[in-house]
């Protein structure tokens, strides 16, 4: 199974209240066969480009729990900028970009940070508050923001994530 398809289950130790429940407690109720065609479309098509930016600029795997940031009944919006690409990935590759762009920067990514984790937990992701989302520790970075929220706020999202990592590195 390719490493963008496992689940992760990072931050319950060091941050409880960030603490995602396990896999089967917070996939999301609902998603049908609409859904799943949907995230595998996404996965094979828009995706693999992503992950490539992510690599480039940072060296280091992409897990993703697509069955978190899955939503039922939004199947259509997934490929759209303003659903995951935007909320997640843009504001990434631009934070990464922006830190990896210098030889001191690039050493500090390559040094410390080891994994990427992607996922979405209702009850403590932030629709605008954007640093409450995100955790850097033994060399994880987690992201866990509203979906389908403040779409348009990458500069913002990408702000926060160079801030926690630049922190951490």
């Amino acid at each position: 199974m390719p490493i963008f398809r496992r689940m992760v289950l990072a931050g319950a130790a060091v941050f409880p209240a960030f603490a995602l429940p396990p896999h089967s407690a917070n996939a999301q109720p609902g998603l049908g066969l609409a859904e799943r065609r949907a995230i595998a479309a996404y996965q094979e098509g828009v995706f693999p480009g992503l992950l490539a930016k992510i690599r480039a600029a940072a060296g280091t795997e992409v897990d993703v729990g697509w069955d978190r940031i899955a939503q039922p009944g939004q199947a259509a919006q997934y490929a759209g900028p303003g659903y995951w690409t935007d909320i997640y990935f843009t504001p990434l590759i631009r934070a990464l970009t922006a830190i990896g762009s210098d030889a001191t920067g690039r050493d500090a990514l390559k040094a410390k940070l080891r994994r990427i984790a992607v996922a979405y937990n209702p009850d403590t992701a932030p629709a605008s508050n954007y640093p409450n989302g995100l955790r850097f520790a033994d060399g994880t970075l987690t992201i866990n923001w509203h979906l389908n929220s403040n779409a348009s706020d990458v500069a913002d999202r990408a702000e926060a994530l160079q801030k926690v990592l630049e922190a951490g590195l």
